[in-house]
């Protein structure tokens, strides 16, 4: 790919980029449309496309020049296709270094869906992956993109993991993030 200002570029049919992603509804009185940032990085990852967003996470692992603006890309967007990358590759690498950056890379470009995901971070043998895992409840929470009740269960699991920085993690979480009870 070339980046060049003078290139032509395709019209995007915003109506159907709409439509696709669910943000065009009609009603008795015409049509509601939304917006927002949310639905502006879905569009961009459509409009770049899943190939592009899967290739993005295989530079950043692979640590290629530019993996830094692909992570920063990435965290912007979250699309799922990056996150549903970076568990493939978790699950079905044998290099522990990949593996780490894998998760390290979920961290920054996830969103809820991966919640249910954590546990088996935490449940790896190796203890990189583990710190990593927590690590992902705790940039859901500072980044706004879960609730405190939405890792609950998995906070209250990760209390007595057998790894000391799961637990300080855990500590820190619960300190900025009270559970809905300690209120």
């Amino acid at each position: 790919m070339t980046i060049a200002s003078d290139m032509p570029v395709e019209k995007i049919d915003w109506n159907a980029l709409a439509n696709q992603l669910g943000l065009i509804t009609l009603t008795e009185g015409g049509r509601n449309e939304r917006g927002g940032t949310e639905p502006a990085c879905n569009a961009l990852a459509e409009i770049l496309g899943r190939d592009a967003m899967v290739a993005s996470v295989d530079d950043y692992i692979a640590r290629r020049p530019g993996a830094e603006l692909a992570r920063s890309v990435l965290s912007l967007l979250h699309p799922a296709w990056a996150m549903e990358r970076c568990f493939e590759v978790f699950k079905s690498n044998d290099d522990i270094e990949i593996r780490r950056l894998a998760v390290e890379l979920l961290r920054n470009v996830a969103d809820a869906r991966v919640i249910d995901w954590v546990p088996e971070f935490l449940g790896d043998p190796d203890p990189g992956i583990q710190g990593w895992g927590i690590g992902v409840i705790d940039q859901l929470l500072m980044n706004r993109r879960a609730d405190i009740e939405d890792c609950e269960c998995v906070l209250a699991g990760a209390e007595a993991h057998p790894n000391e920085r799961v637990r300080e993690k855990v500590r820190f979480i619960r300190e900025l993030w009270p559970s809905p009870d300690d209120r």
